[in-house]
């Protein structure tokens, strides 16, 4: 019995790992970059990184780093959704 305890937990353990591997967005890594580049520390950019991959699209977050940020709305949305990421992330 604890053998096939121990198995299970070694499947999840690797379920996890494979699932954080692919499940990054593509825009993640060059968000941190991006940010990290600003002198911020690599962990606040991560946890920004985070926080904003939450909560806009794939898309949304490659319009923001592309500077197409279209309309007053997603503008303000945008702004709004970084501002308290910056708070959360302190």
């Amino acid at each position: 019995m604890p053998k096939l305890f121990l198995y299970l937990g070694g499947l999840a353990l690797l379920a996890f790992v494979i699932s954080r591997q692919f499940a990054t967005p593509d825009t993640w890594t060059p968000f941190v970059e991006g940010c990290t580049r600003s002198g911020a520390s690599f962990e606040r950019c991560e946890c920004l990184a985070d926080y904003i991959h939450d909560r806009l699209s794939e898309a949304e977050v490659r319009a923001v780093m592309a500077n197409r940020v279209a309309g007053a709305s997603f503008e303000g949305r945008v702004h709004a959704i970084v501002e308290a990421g910056t708070q959360a992330c302190r």
